[in-house]
């Protein structure tokens, strides 16, 4: 890293907050409107944080998002999420220190950012954030550039003074299209590559950041 940091970049589901068994129990509401019997954890866990897969088939037996389920969920999640989401350890604290720093923060997620807002102001922790954008903010999602190259628009910063920090091969795949430097977050949900930088908690990653802001 040559040049000063100004800029971090978080994915939300797995990296700030975990929030897997909130999803699962909204998933898991609409699966029970449609007569299927719920999914584990784990196993929503793996499919959301791998490349390529149809979401809709797995979850909901439908080749694309229902209108109507997309819907349920949406109403569910929103109404329901902040009872379920458990900030990882040491998180506000990790916010706060870069917020001190003057580091630009922002979220890049796969989720709408409606559902991210609603989390994160749930969460106490929505005014540490200047971007959040979400996949339907966006054409294409993580792992492209996308989300990436937009908060830098936003921002005004480059994406050569930024840090990304995410928990799944999406992430990593992101971070290398737009060439970010990659922070992976073992704690969360998924798994990397070829990361070189992994930290197994926040208090680990913080404290590397405390040697090169």
């Amino acid at each position: 890293m040559t040049n000063k940091i100004k800029s971090i970049i978080f994915d939300m589901d797995g990296t700030l907050l975990d929030s897997s068994y909130a999803l699962t129990c909204s998933v898991n509401y609409v699966r029970e409107t449609l007569g299927l019997g719920p999914v584990e954890k784990e196993m929503l866990e793996y499919y959301i944080n791998e490349p390529n897969q149809n979401l809709a088939k797995i979850f909901y037996g439908t080749q694309e998002y229902n209108p109507e389920h997309k819907e349920l969920f949406a109403k569910h999640y929103l109404k329901n999420a902040n009872n379920h989401v458990t900030p990882y350890e040491g998180v506000y604290d990790f916010l706060e220190f870069l917020y001190q720093k003057d580091i630009v923060l922002s979220i890049a997620t796969n989720a709408a950012d409606i559902f991210a807002r609603n989390m994160l102001k749930g969460q106490g922790m929505l005014d540490f954030f200047s971007f959040i954008v979400g996949a339907n903010n966006v054409e294409h999602s993580k792992p492209h550039p996308d989300m990436l190259e937009h908060i830098s628009k936003l921002s005004s910063i480059p994406l050569s003074q930024s840090i990304l920090v995410g928990d799944s091969v999406k992430d990593e795949g992101a971070s290398i299209n737009a060439n970010v430097d990659f922070m992976f977050a073992k704690w969360g949900y998924g798994k990397a590559q070829n990361a070189k930088n992994q930290f197994e908690n926040i208090k680990e990653l913080q404290d590397y950041l405390e040697r090169i802001l």
